[in-house]
């Protein structure tokens, strides 16, 4: 037996040496798909197209005030594979601001299409925005918001005031 006999040496050895003969096994490699966000590298919870070039943009050109900002931070810090279950005095409460205050921003960010009220109190964060969950549960919760055909074209459009700046295109790839 020589060293270059290829793969089959293994096979040859634990033969020689076992009391049974070596089973093949064989394996099917699942690839979950790669989280689908704003900027075409994202893989991470949050779009870094989206921290990196709208985010900054937008506040400093005004497309979003601060409080929408520290509201959106807050909500893409609760969202669970992309729903968010808390109350506008919850946010208020840890943002040291008015409740009323909070149904405003609120609104605002569903104007922009970075969250999507569901029902009243309830809403989803744009997961091409942020997500928390696998690619796969990513993908499978796009498809359910795709499936809804909704007029603001949630998710996949984001307000014209978030796109129209230089260097990004329509800021969806």
């Amino acid at each position: 037996m020589r060293a270059d006999d290829g793969p089959d040496l293994a096979r040859l050895i634990a033969e020689q040496f076992g009391r049974t003969p070596v089973h093949e096994v064989r394996t099917t490699v699942y690839r979950r798909p790669p989280h689908d966000m704003l900027g075409a590298d994202g893989y991470s919870l949050v779009s870094n197209y989206f921290l990196r070039r709208v985010l900054p943009y937008c506040l400093m050109h005004n497309a979003i005030t601060k409080l929408q900002s520290a509201v959106l931070s807050n909500i893409i810090g609760r969202q669970k594979k992309g729903r968010i279950a808390v109350t506008h005095a919850e946010i208020a409460e840890e943002l040291g601001v008015k409740r009323t205050s909070i149904g405003h921003a609120l609104d605002a960010l569903c104007e922009k299409n970075l969250i999507h009220r569901t029902k009243r109190s309830t809403y989803q964060l744009n997961p091409r925005v942020a997500y928390n969950g696998n690619g796969q549960e990513q993908y499978d919760f796009l498809a359910e918001l795709r499936a809804l055909a909704l007029d603001s074209r949630f998710p996949d459009e984001l307000s014209p005031e978030l796109t129209r700046f230089p260097g990004t295109g329509t800021g969806t790839g």
